[in-house]
């Protein structure tokens, strides 16, 4: 039966929890518009990898991202990843901080009912900070369906053209023998990586391969662990969407599929964070965790995207749409 509630978390942030027969979605409006937990009601699995280091706090622009926010769960990035800075036509810069704008303000719940198709809608606005700009998101929950529905928009309300950087940022918990699944062999670039052996940054490189200065290659698409349990590697990767719009993440014992769909026109390059055991940000022992991140644009830092010519731009006045869905199978 599909439903929603409003509630306290333990240090006092308003939960909205969305429900279905098949999903149970929780979001901290105060943080961000995180999105916590993503699970199957069927198997009880949350797919969200949260950092046990980091209690949720109150979202703050001056906050630092690792230590204070980098607490899991589902964030959306704009702007930049990595820190950056955008310049206006009057040569102002305005600083994005890292993570970009979204992590760092508390959204406005605009919409929060169930259809009477049964279908579940949550609908939440969040206003710029590093420029001008309103930040749309409806999540839908299909009723009776193991589908969640991302529908987002971004309005230019600058005198200036703003880049369209974005990208979701979820870190899902995977296992030691987890699997990511996207169609073909696209090209990839590696924006870092911990790999000391990894080749010339300026080499081609297609998935699922990571090429070695040995001349051997990692395969990408089994990195936990990568052929060996022992060892530890992160490694922020993108890599051109495919065709047919559709990525995967399998956990092959268990058999549970979560599968990602989108426009690659839209949304053109995948960005995978792969951490496996290599990693903190917080000062705690390296985790294993797995950012999937369908984006706008092959790089971390929004400069090196507007240097390349690789971010598009949204015209003063103008609105951009895209949208998304993940199906979870258990």
């Amino acid at each position: 039966m599909s439903s929603f509630s409003q509630g306290l978390s333990d240090n006092g942030l308003d939960i909205i929890r969305l429900q279905n027969d098949c999903v149970d979605l929780a979001i901290v409006p105060a943080v961000g518009g995180k999105i916590l937990e993503l699970i199957d009601r069927r198997s009880g699995r949350n797919w969200l990898w949260r950092n046990q280091h980091i209690p949720l706090a109150r979202a703050s622009r001056n906050a630092d991202f690792n230590c204070d926010q980098d607490s899991g769960g589902w964030d959306e990035v704009l702007l930049s990843i990595r820190p950056g800075k955008i310049r206006s036509a009057s040569d102002q810069f305005a600083a994005i901080p890292d993570h970009g704008d979204l992590v760092g303000c508390e959204w406005s719940v605009e919409k929060l009912r169930v259809t009477p198709a049964g279908d579940v809608v949550c609908e939440m606005t969040a206003l710029g900070t590093s420029a001008p700009y309103r930040f749309r998101r409806r999540i839908r929950l299909p009723n009776g369906e193991p589908i969640v529905e991302f529908h987002y928009s971004l309005s230019n309300d600058g005198d200036d053209p703003l880049p369209c950087y974005w990208c979701a940022h979820a870190l899902l918990a995977v296992e030691p023998d987890a699997s990511i699944e996207i169609d073909g062999s696209p090209p990839l670039r590696v924006d870092d990586t911990t790999t000391q052996e990894y080749t010339d940054a300026n080499s081609e490189q297609y998935w699922p391969n990571l090429l070695l200065r040995d001349g051997k290659s990692l395969d990408l698409s089994r990195s936990f662990p990568i052929n060996d349990a022992r060892r530890s590697f992160a490694s922020k990767i993108f890599v051109r969407s495919p065709a047919s719009g559709v990525a995967s993440v399998l956990l092959g014992k268990k058999g549970a599929q979560l599968t990602f769909r989108f426009d690659p026109v839209e949304l053109p390059w995948i960005g995978l964070w792969i951490n496996n055991q290599a990693w903190s940000g917080c000062g705690s022992d390296p985790y294993m965790n797995l950012g999937f991140e369908p984006a706008t644009s092959p790089y971390d830092c929004v400069n090196q995207a507007i240097e390349n010519g690789a971010v598009p731009w949204l015209e003063a006045g103008a609105e951009r749409r895209w949208s998304l869905s993940v199906e979870l199978r258990a």
